[in-house]
């Protein structure tokens, strides 16, 4: 009798499993403390960032909702809920539960229902207690900033600093994540993820070697392509790469070029006017350069402005007393895209037969690498 019972409970499972469409994919969701939160809206994300709506609710009565989608292959979906985003990503066949309190940071929500649901709850984890940690420090440092905002400088130096240390584990552990997860889309997220943190330069050549794997794993998926592509130009200046060569024109319309400055030590550093990170960090460049400037060092400016007038404002007003040139192009300029500029401050020093051998460095970290470079 008991080989019967195997069969019925093992024909119950199949029964079950049938009664799914795999011709699509169901998101049902169960949200507490909503405020004034109606209406939840499934997008799916394109490579430009933009989203397309996919299916639309408005909660019952106890807070709940069901959103449907089709997808061949994984994808990335964003769920918009108030002012809430959460990231899901889900393929056809995907009966996917979604938990949420809306009062809680945007990492903080609960997936189940598919493996890729199961990872991503699981790198939630990781990315709530990095949020919740950089969230106490970044209040703690607006506070002393408005108790005397005469140490404003100093106390953001010191804020980026402290920033940077705690960033160290969450790279860490998300690096981690991504090893142990490869061959999910879950692991890309992951490494989106670093790419925008501030001082991942020495994961890049890792992370290099994975988009490799990323491409191999999904090789339809446009996200992932983009990523490769981003990631081959990446390659081309990475640490360890010959530096491409820049001609650009000054302030004062004559042509320079990186190459001019070969033999010495050169802090490339991208900046604009309108970037307020850039401007934050200008009074530490100002110092690195008066300590070390007569140690075979310069600095190279290139700015991502577009307007002349405002370009030279801040030279001046920042007291930038090295070389400067600019496309006047933004993120279009030629010279940005062929570094990989995706966002600014960004820097690269260069030794003196021309090849890059940092990446990124700010505050503190870039006073000890000069300090070793240049004995």
């Amino acid at each position: 009798m008991r080989k019967w019972y195997v069969i019925i409970a093992l024909g119950a499972i199949f029964s079950l499993n049938a009664c799914k469409n795999k011709n699509e994919f169901s998101i049902k969701g169960e949200l507490s403390n909503i405020g004034d939160a109606k209406k939840v809206v499934l997008f799916m994300s394109d490579t430009l960032g933009q989203m397309a709506p996919i299916d639309s609710t408005f909660l019952n009565e106890n807070h709940e909702f069901v959103l449907k989608g089709k997808s061949a292959e994984p994808e990335f979906y964003q769920l918009l809920i108030g002012q809430r985003s959460y990231l899901v990503i889900a393929e056809n066949g995907d009966e996917i539960k979604f938990k949420a309190d809306l009062t809680n940071p945007g990492s903080n929500y609960e997936l189940e229902g598919s493996e890729e649901a199961k990872k991503i709850s699981e790198y939630n984890k990781i990315t709530s207690e990095f949020s919740k940690s950089t969230g106490e420090l970044a209040e703690k440092y607006s506070k002393m900033i408005t108790e005397d905002s005469s140490l404003k400088d100093s106390i953001i130096g010191i804020f980026n600093a402290k920033s940077q240390e705690l960033s160290k584990p969450f790279l860490e552990k998300s690096y981690q994540f991504i090893e142990d997860n490869e061959n999910t889309l879950s692991a890309f997220y992951a490494a989106n993820v670093m790419l925008g943190m501030d001082n991942s330069a020495s994961y890049e050549n890792k992370l290099i070697a994975y988009s490799k794997k990323a491409q191999k794993a999904f090789p339809n998926n446009k996200a992932v392509n983009a990523f490769v592509s981003q990631m081959e130009r990446a390659e081309k200046v990475a640490i360890g790469q010959m530096a491409p060569n820049i001609t650009a024109l000054t302030p004062d319309g004559k042509t320079l070029s990186l190459s001019d400055f070969k033999g010495k030590y050169v802090l490339l550093d991208f900046w604009a006017s309108w970037c307020g990170p850039c401007r934050s960090e200008n009074p530490n460049i100002v110092k690195q350069y008066a300590l070390f400037k007569d140690k075979n060092f310069t600095i190279f400016s290139f700015s991502l402005d577009d307007n002349k007038d405002q370009w030279i404002e801040a030279i001046k007003k920042d007291k930038l007393e090295w070389n400067h040139v600019s496309e006047l192009k933004q993120w279009d300029a030629p010279t940005a895209q062929a570094y990989n500029i995706n966002a600014i401050p960004a820097s690269f020093i260069v030794n003196p037969e021309g090849r890059i051998i940092a990446k990124n460095l700010r505050g503190v970290k870039l006073h000890d690498f000069l300090s070793q470079a240049l004995k």
